[in-house]
């Protein structure tokens, strides 16, 4: 009678199952890390936003007559509307006006505040 012998190549069931395990964990933590980098960039572009936001009212402040420029309540900015501008005027001396332009949105961690000053003269 002529016996062979077993051969002992290839994976035992439990040594596949490891390996499964093994990959898992490694995508779940590769998974994990991509969602928070695409987090972090929806951040930067708020960021963006709201300065884009805040140069424009800006700019829309310099280029008009001193004496129509005046505090706007903070409301919804139009084409942005998880975005709200404010405007405030304060006028430390005579024929000065100091602007604060506030741009606020809300992300998981709060309410997000950017503020621009600056200030314009009647001369």
């Amino acid at each position: 009678m002529i016996v062979r012998a077993k051969s002992l190549t290839g994976f035992t069931l439990i040594e596949f199952l490891i390996v499964i395990v093994l990959f898992s964990a490694g995508a779940v933590v590769l998974l994990q890390i991509f969602s928070m980098g695409l987090l972090g960039g929806l951040g930067n572009e708020n960021t963006l936003i709201s300065t884009a936001l805040a140069q424009d009212k800006m700019e829309l402040i310099r280029n008009s007559q001193y004496n129509s420029i005046s505090d706007e309540a903070k409301a919804p900015v139009t084409d942005y509307p998880f975005f709200q501008r404010e405007v405030i005027v304060t006028e430390p001396q005579a024929n000065l006006k100091q602007i604060t332009v506030n741009i606020y949105w809300t992300e998981k961690t709060g309410e997000m505040t950017i503020s621009f000053v600056t200030y314009v003269s009647n001369i």
